[in-house]
């Protein structure tokens, strides 16, 4: 029997319509699995968005929880032209009275011979340079760099802790040595030795004892509270422990007198606070929003219904209301601070009682957040720790994105088996509608013929 190449040529039918109407009610298993796995997409990306905002806590609690945020220092002078001051954890609060005298400066040596051109040439020989008495560098000169100009490199070259330069001053050149130590400890010496001959100028002329000082190797000199400090360099980290100070002006003639106040770093501990304070406010208004029900259109938020969410509030609220006894001051609460939780969950902060309480020093804020004791951690250590294994690779968020991963792929395998099972779905309708096709076509030759043989039949009159 000859094969139908178009389907419902026999009966009238769209076949092609109707099979793709039928497959259409086949594949909505296919449809939901796709809502399916949308949903569960959503999901993964919230919770990455929870765990992005959840770490961004930790960060917050981990800064608070070091003892450093509360050791801060701050330093201020009544004359910033005199000098500048940075203090360090360590420095104790308290006034100082300092009257600068000297400046320290870095030793500074000319020649005091005319150099017409920087290609006056010398004999060879040897520099021996040393600063602050300390091993001589040898500057070996020869005939490829026996001029003035040659001798400046070949110093430059050998590192020998100055810096050589020429200087015109209108006249003649000069060659001139700045130490790169400041104070006493950089007091250049040049000891110079003709062993040949050939210059136009002999070593002879670049040795100390002919060189002119143009700057004294001074050491600074200061008073801090009446106590005389000598010093080689204009910064000074060692007279008070935990400052550095930073000498700008002051002569014999005309002392720059400064005051320095080194006082408690409140502003460092509010800005950690209030860093705190907003990211857990953060991660609490992303879990109720993600987490929401609305009754009037019967839906959820993608992570409504969620364990996991539960669980991390849940988490949450319990370390804000944590309680550290022993605490010096008679403050064992957030609230006892200035930090209260409201009706929404968040923490809401009263800067005027913060602030007093972190300038009252009977009150041991640092200890409230830090302290360590097993039992009894301070509240930024209880948060650095639990917001830490909550973002874990093996924490509460992973092993939830983890499961969703996993019905993920089941959905990726139903799928490709729902698929293959269509193609034989498919493939029965149209060979189902091909056998009718065909039973039709051969009824239709059937009556064909009956009604010719049925027309050859004799008239009845």
């Amino acid at each position: 029997m000859p094969t139908i190449s178009s389907p419902g040529l026999a009966t009238g039918l769209d076949v092609n319509g109707i099979i793709a109407k039928l497959m259409e009610l086949e594949r909505q298993p296919l449809t939901k699995l796709s809502t399916k796995e949308s949903n569960y997409q959503a999901k993964i990306t919230a919770y990455g968005s929870v765990k992005s905002a959840l770490s961004t806590l930790q960060t917050a609690a981990t800064t608070l929880a070091d003892t450093a945020t509360f050791a801060a220092k701050s330093a201020s002078v009544s004359d910033s032209t005199v000098l500048a001051a940075a203090a360090s954890t360590t420095a104790v609060a308290g006034n100082y009275s300092i009257s600068v005298t000297q400046l320290a400066k870095n030793h500074t040596l000319r020649s005091n011979t005319n150099y017409g051109a920087t290609t006056d040439t010398f004999n060879t020989g040897n520099l021996a340079i040393s600063i602050g008495g300390g091993l001589a560098v040898d500057v070996p000169i020869n005939g490829l760099n026996n001029t003035l100009g040659g001798i400046r490199q070949a110093i430059n070259d050998a590192n020998a802790g100055v810096t050589a330069t020429i200087v015109n001053d209108g006249t003649t050149n000069r060659l001139m040595l700045s130490s790169s130590t400041s104070g006493a400890v950089g007091a250049i010496t040049v000891t110079a030795t003709d062993s040949g001959s050939g210059g136009t100028h002999a070593l002879a002329g670049l040795d100390s004892a002919a060189l002119v000082q143009t700057q004294a190797a001074d050491n600074a000199l200061l008073t801090i509270n009446g106590l005389s400090i000598s010093r080689s360099s204009n910064t000074i980290s060692d007279a008070i422990e935990g400052v550095t100070l930073t000498l700008n002006k002051g002569t014999a003639l005309a002392p720059g007198n400064s005051t320095l106040s080194i006082a408690k770093n409140t502003a460092a501990t509010t800005t950690a606070v209030d860093s705190f304070v907003s990211a857990y406010n953060a991660i609490v208004s992303m879990l109720k929003t993600n987490s929401a029900y609305d009754a009037a259109t019967r839906k959820g938020a993608i992570l409504n219904a969620e364990g996991t969410v539960r669980s991390i509030q849940a988490e949450l609220s319990s370390l804000v209301q944590t309680t550290v006894t022993g605490v010096a001051g008679g403050i064992a609460t957030l609230s006892s601070i200035g930090i209260s939780v409201q009706t929404d969950g968040k923490l809401s902060v009263d800067s005027t009682k913060l602030a007093a309480a972190l300038a009252d020093s009977t009150k041991d804020v640092s200890a409230l957040f830090t302290q360590t004791t097993e039992g009894n951690e301070g509240i930024a250590v209880k948060f650095k720790t639990s917001t830490r294994a909550l973002v874990a690779f093996d924490g509460l968020i992973a092993g939830r994105t983890d499961g969703i991963t996993a019905s993920l792929k089941d959905i990726d395998r139903a799928r490709e088996a729902l698929n293959v099972r269509l193609v034989g779905i498919e493939a029965r309708y149209r060979a189902q509608f091909t056998a009718m096709d065909g039973l039709a076509s051969s009824m239709n030759r059937t009556s064909q013929y009956l009604t010719q043989q049925l027309s050859s039949l004799p008239s009845i009159s």
